[in-house]
């Protein structure tokens, strides 16, 4: 009798296993026996999901934005909406330090991955719009706070601030309530 197999989470585990390699040994890392061998699955397995590297580091990445943006709650208020905006991308646990790994090794993959920085750029404008229409429809603003959130995030993972300090960037960059 035939297994009900979901493709949907075997894809998910897929995922899972592209994201462990990013962020253990670089994108470049990233091959079809290479995930086979971190997941302890066959190459057909890999093969029957995706049909390409390309294919499996896009689903991958538009699966880790998925969750990023699951993780986006509106709040009470615009400024709180802004808040958690800008600050969600501070790695405060291993796992958040994992994600944001992943996260910008894919930007700098899509320097020179057209297909990659499509999908960064449609996430990147759709964020530049969120954080505009919490701002009051200042779009400068908005593309300011977002570069100091990005940085901030960036020097959280090196190492270069604390998640604590980061925050209280956030909340100097943002202003009084």
């Amino acid at each position: 009798m035939p297994r009900n197999v979901d493709a949907s989470q075997r894809r998910a585990e897929i995922d899972q296993i592209v994201w462990e390699i990013i962020a253990d040994e670089g994108i470049a890392a990233v091959t079809l026996r290479s995930i086979a061998n971190h997941g302890g699955i066959s190459m057909g397995r890999v093969q029957h999901y995706f049909r390409s590297r390309d294919e499996i580091l896009r689903h991958s990445l538009e699966s880790l934005i998925r969750l990023a943006q699951d993780t986006l709650t509106e709040s009470s208020s615009p400024r709180d909406s802004l808040n958690r905006l800008l600050t969600h991308a501070i790695p405060r646990s291993e796992a958040e330090r994992r994600g944001s790994k992943v996260w910008y090794t894919y930007l700098a993959e899509a320097i020179t991955d057209p297909s990659i920085s499509a999908i960064v750029n449609t996430v990147l404008q759709g964020t530049e719009d969120h954080a505009t229409a919490l701002l009051d429809g200042d779009r400068i603003r908005a593309r300011t706070v977002l570069a100091a959130a990005d940085g901030i995030a960036y020097r959280t993972l090196v190492g270069q601030l604390t998640p604590a300090q980061a925050e209280d960037a956030i909340e100097a960059l943002i202003g009084p309530a």
